[in-house]
């Protein structure tokens, strides 16, 4: 590995696909079993959904592919946006319950690198932009009780206007910190968190996960397949 990264002072990290396999385990089921509550006749498979994560945000993705489908029988009218953000807080809610039945776990060696950064007093973050239910449920349900200390930022997508490849949401962190990007390591695990971490000047490290491991990744410092591979790190 020719990456020094103890040489950072501030970590920053995506979450779903990136700290644990979220999208797949947890995101894709709750919108599945959200279509069913709400009797809508959709149903999103790996593939479907590998196209759909092009776009971020849940009901970004939700309202894509409403404009990519027909209505079942004539007459009948598609989902309203109303609609689609109740059915986007109820996929939320299962999405929280799986997250505390146990379907999801942290990355391969995600605890032990987040914590040897907390034992060489660096700090980390969180720059995402799913929503601060999704990442606290998390965080409660598969981190906290494992991390020696908790995130000393954290940016979600209500905090920003545009989401990745928008740059913005790592500019907030860098704001909220007040660092500069040469002492910040973004880590992610799509082309698009990639090229919000460089817009906004950081090197990033790629984690390749189950929806993205064909990415492209141009620009990336460094490209892993899994945390155990970055270990040690001082």
């Amino acid at each position: 590995m020719d990456l020094d990264l103890s040489s950072y002072e501030l970590f920053l990290f995506d979450v779903d696909g990136t700290m644990a396999e979220t999208e797949g385990l947890g995101h894709l089921p709750a919108f599945n079993a959200a279509f069913e509550q709400y009797l809508l006749p959709w149903r999103w498979d790996a593939q479907a959904y590998r196209e759909l994560l092009k776009i971020t945000g849940g009901f970004e993705r939700l309202k894509a592919y409403r404009s990519s489908v027909e209505p079942v029988a004539d007459g009948e009218s598609l989902p309203s946006d109303a609609l689609l953000k109740q059915l986007h807080l109820s996929k939320n809610q299962i999405y929280d319950s799986l997250m505390k039945e146990g379907k999801v776990t942290a990355r391969p060696g995600l605890v032990n690198f987040i914590n040897q950064i907390s034992s060489h007093d660096k700090s980390w973050g969180i720059v995402t932009t799913t929503s601060y239910s999704n990442w606290s449920s998390l965080w409660r349900s598969v981190l906290q009780k494992e991390m020696h200390r908790p995130p000393v930022v954290v940016v979600c997508g209500e905090d920003v206007a545009k989401k990745k490849p928008d740059p913005e949401a790592y500019h907030l962190a860098m704001q909220k910190m007040g660092v500069p990007p040469d002492i910040c390591l973004a880590i992610e695990d799509s082309d698009n968190g990639l090229m919000s971490a460089r817009q906004a000047g950081l090197e990033v490290v790629v984690v390749k996960s189950q929806f993205f491991a064909d990415g492209n990744f141009s620009g990336a410092k460094l490209i892993t397949n899994e945390f155990s591979d970055l270990m040690p790190i001082f």
